[in-house]
């Protein structure tokens, strides 16, 4: 899968000023030093952070605070544990290294570790106790593969809508999602360490001035996926009360291929582990615990040679049904309304999006791969390779090689004589499978909330050709992962490009939405276009963000989105039960 754009981060950063500033309020001691540091007391020790001053005002950063102990060793594949109190005052004024990744992605950023269980805060204006502002935390994508919290600067959002910002590593690949069959390796690490980092939040925020009672989870991609699986967990409410999940949910096929153990085999087979695996489960983990980490992440990019199809609808390393977060899919848990889960799902206010063109995520298919088939993107796709070699191994691995469901996806998206067409209704095919049509589902699900609780659905439409400078040119709309560059990166895009003024009304509109929906669970405001509810009528209405086009839509996509969530299921219902397939859309 190309997600490797999802590392981009622009290496200029916002000047800063010296500026001298010291009070005294609720017993925090705010002391700026000569190099614009800054020190404040914590429950658990003194930190040292940084102030930018911006001419939106002056942020306070606080970088790489530890959440959790290092997860190496024995504690390689478990449970986080608590890092608990520091013994010293804490240096968080540099960004530390990402959890431990290929290094085959474009990130400058610096540095990778197995010691990364760290966060990110961001606290606009001044750090005082009692300021009680609304937190959001956000997680990141890059298909449970790659990323980092700390390529996603959060100083922006939090001053335009004076809100804490806090961003978070977790463990990805084979350390974050590695499954066997032993008790203490059970799967879903990754998810556990969101879980520790959220927890970190309710009982340190307050110190520097946030709300515990006000926290919204958001992310995108894969971490829109992580966001949506977190709203699934009883256990979890406290944690967070909102949730806003762009380009990524739960009931995605993307999102819980439940493949994690097949693959974790085929590493510990490259890794000379396999001989454990025939002596008990126990030795089996102990051996990969002994692996280098190199290996391991050489390994997991191993499998994806000759297999980049196959990835595009199961990842190699992913949240998997584990008995003990998840029972049962998350596609079944959100048609049983009477469970503990559908109960808290309902209980949180709800904002879900796509970008228009979400399958824009299929171009990352390797020269090596078009080579096998005979095709080359630039010049569209034929017809035939669609319907025969790419439907038939999404179907293979989806639906369990069902022809019937392979005739109808080829009969809906296919067309004749213009492989420039077919090449885009590919994109559109995928997008609307993996994004579009479970994100609909899952508006529909949460809607009418006898709860209370809100939901929104948005549509990111601007296209920005600079994420894609390789694109074919029959290549057009809003390639995945643009939103988050108008929400986090915008001004250091501005240093190197011109954007129109019209271009910044959009930017700020969206951050004062998404901080809006922070605080009241509705995003809108003085000076936004009108933001109605999805459940305001029959017609689901969605707001479009375009920079020529802030403006409410309805029922996005219906005639596609009733294909994926109606018809295939109608078609397929009878070939699999809910733990033997892995449905990605269950109506």
């Amino acid at each position: 899968m190309n997600v490797q754009h999802l590392m981009f981060k622009m290496s200029s950063k916002a000047s800063s000023f010296l500026i001298a500033v010291t009070f005294l309020a609720n017993l925090i001691t705010v002391i700026l030093t000569e190099t614009n540091e800054v020190e404040i007391q914590t429950r658990l020790g003194n930190i040292i952070g940084l102030q930018q001053v911006t001419n939106k005002g002056t942020v306070y950063q606080f970088l790489n605070v530890p959440y959790g102990k290092p997860p190496i060793g024995h504690l390689r594949f478990q449970k986080p544990q608590p890092f608990g109190a520091w013994s010293q005052t804490l240096n968080a004024t540099i960004l530390g290294p990402m959890c431990y990744q290929s290094r085959q992605q474009t990130s400058k950023y610096p540095g990778i570790s197995e010691d990364c269980l760290k966060l990110n805060i961001y606290v606009p204006n001044r750090v005082v106790s009692s300021n009680n502002k609304p937190v959001m935390v956000w997680i990141h994508g890059g298909g449970f593969l790659y990323g980092s919290g700390g390529d996603y600067d959060g100083s922006a959002l939090s001053l335009n809508g004076d809100v804490i910002v806090v961003t978070m590593n977790y463990r990805l690949g084979i350390f974050g999602f590695l499954q066997s069959k032993n008790f203490k390796a059970k799967g879903n690490t990754g998810l556990w360490d969101q879980i520790l980092a959220l927890n970190w939040v309710r009982y340190n925020i307050k110190d520097y001035g946030g709300n515990p009672k006000d926290v919204t989870l958001f992310g995108e991609s894969s971490g829109g996926m992580s966001v949506s699986l977190q709203s699934l967990i009883p256990s979890n409410k406290g944690l967070f009360h909102r949730v806003i999940a762009q380009s990524g949910v739960a009931n995605s096929f993307l999102a819980l291929p439940n493949t994690a153990a097949q693959h974790t085999i085929e590493i510990a087979e490259m890794v000379g582990c396999s001989h454990a695996r025939s002596t008990n489960e126990q030795i089996f983990i102990e051996c990969l615990q002994c692996v280098d980490a190199a290996n391991l992440v050489n390994a997991t990019d191993y499998l994806f040679v000759g297999n980049e199809l196959k990835f595009m609808a199961d990842l190699p390393f992913a949240p998997v049904i584990d008995g003990e977060l998840f029972h049962k899919n998350p596609a079944i848990l959100l048609k049983d309304r009477t469970s503990s889960e559908f109960t808290f799902f309902q209980s949180l206010d709800l904002m879900v999006g796509t970008c228009d063109n979400d399958g824009s995520e299929a171009l990352g298919l390797s020269s090596s791969f078009q080579s096998q088939l005979n095709v080359d993107f630039s010049k569209g796709l034929p017809t035939q390779v669609f319907c025969e070699s790419i439907i038939t191994e999404f179907s293979k691995t989806l639906y369990n090689n069902n022809r019937d469901v392979s005739a109808a996806i080829c009969e809906k998206y296919s067309v004749t004589n213009d492989n420039e067409e077919q090449a885009r209704m590919f994109l559109n095919m995928y997008g609307d499978a993996g994004f579009v049509a479970p994100a609909t589902l899952v508006l529909k699900q949460h809607s009418n909330s006898l709860q209370g609780s809100t939901t929104y659905q948005f549509v990111f439409s601007e296209e920005l050709p600079f994420l894609n400078p390789d694109a074919p040119s029959w290549y057009k709309g809003s390639a995945h992962a643009s939103d988050i560059y108008f929400m986090f990166y915008y001004e250091d895009m501005k240093k190197e490009s011109n954007f129109s003024k019209e271009t910044d009304v959009l930017v700020d509109q969206m951050r004062s939405y998404w901080t809006n929906f922070a605080r009241t669970g509705n995003p809108n405001g003085p000076n936004l276009a009108d933001w109605r509810s999805f459940d305001d009528n029959t017609d689901h209405p969605f707001m479009n963000l375009q920079v020529s086009n802030i403006s409410l839509g309805t029922n996005y996509r219906k005639e596609y989105t009733d294909f994926w969530n109606q018809k295939l299921p109608y078609i397929f219902q009878h070939r699999c039960d809910e733990n033997s397939c892995a449905l990605p859309i269950v109506g």
